[in-house]
C-alpha cells in the first residue's frame, strides 16, 4: 500500500512539474473504446481473447511543437477464456504516455502503465474443496505502444497495445495482453 501511495504522489508531482515546464498547452478530455484482451505466457493453453470496454479521462501537456505528455485514468473491463472458464478482470489503469507528433495529425505513443485490480471472478475457479486455482494479483505493470490520429482540436483517434510486465495470476508466468482502439474528445 505504501508503494501505491508513493507512486500516486510521484505521479502528481511529476504532472505539476511538467505543467510548469510546458508551453502553456494544457488540454483535458474524455476517452472510450473497445479492448481485446488475452493472457500471455505458457501456463495456460487454448486461451481465447475477449472483447471489453474502457472509459476514462486524460490530460495532455504540450511540451514542444511535437512532444506531448499525456497522463490518463482509465476504467478497463478485460477478460479471456482460460481452460477452466472465462476470467473477468476490472482494472483502474493509470497510463503515463509520451506522444510524439510525426505530423500535425499523426502521433506515436509510448509509456508505462500501472493497473490496480478492482474486481475479478478468480474465486470461481476451484477444484473440489480447495483454494481457488486462479489467484489474481492486485497490481499490474505494463508498457503501452500505440499511435493516434488527430482529426481536429477536439477529436483524437488512437490504437494501443499494452504488454504486461508483471504477473497477473499468482504462481504462474501469466501476463496481460491488451489491444485498445477508441477515441478521445478534448474539451
Amino acid at each position: 500500500m505504501k508503494k501505491l501511495i508513493l507512486g500516486i504522489l510521484c505521479f502528481a508531482f511529476a504532472g505539476q512539474f511538467l505543467m510548469a515546464q510546458s508551453d502553456g498547452g494544457l488540454s483535458f478530455g474524455a476517452k472510450a473504446g473497445i479492448n481485446v484482451s488475452t493472457f500471455l505466457g505458457r501456463d495456460y493453453v487454448d486461451i481465447t481473447p475477449r472483447v471489453g470496454l474502457y472509459a476514462g479521462g486524460l490530460a495532455e501537456f504540450q511540451l514542444t511543437d511535437a512532444l506531448y505528455f499525456q497522463p490518463e485514468a482509465i476504467l478497463s473491463f478485460q477478460s479471456a477464456d482460460l481452460g477452466p472458464g472465462n476470467l473477468k478482470l476490472v482494472y483502474f489503469h493509470i497510463p503515463v504516455m509520451g506522444k510524439y507528433h510525426i505530423t500535425d495529425e499523426i502521433a506515436v505513443e509510448l509509456g508505462p502503465q500501472l493497473g490496480i485490480l478492482l474486481s475479478d471472478n478468480g474465486e470461481d475457479f476451484f477444484i473440489e474443496d480447495t483454494a481457488p486455482i486462479v489467484d489474481t494479483k492486485t497490481l499490474h505493470l505494463g508498457l503501452n505502444i500505440g499511435a493516434g490520429y488527430r482529426l481536429n482540436q477536439q477529436l483524437y483517434f488512437q490504437a494501443r497495445f499494452s504488454i504486461g510486465l508483471s504477473k497477473v495470476i499468482q504462481d504462474t508466468d501469466t501476463k496481460n495482453g491488451l489491444f485498445q482502439a477508441g477515441a478521445a474528445y478534448f474539451f
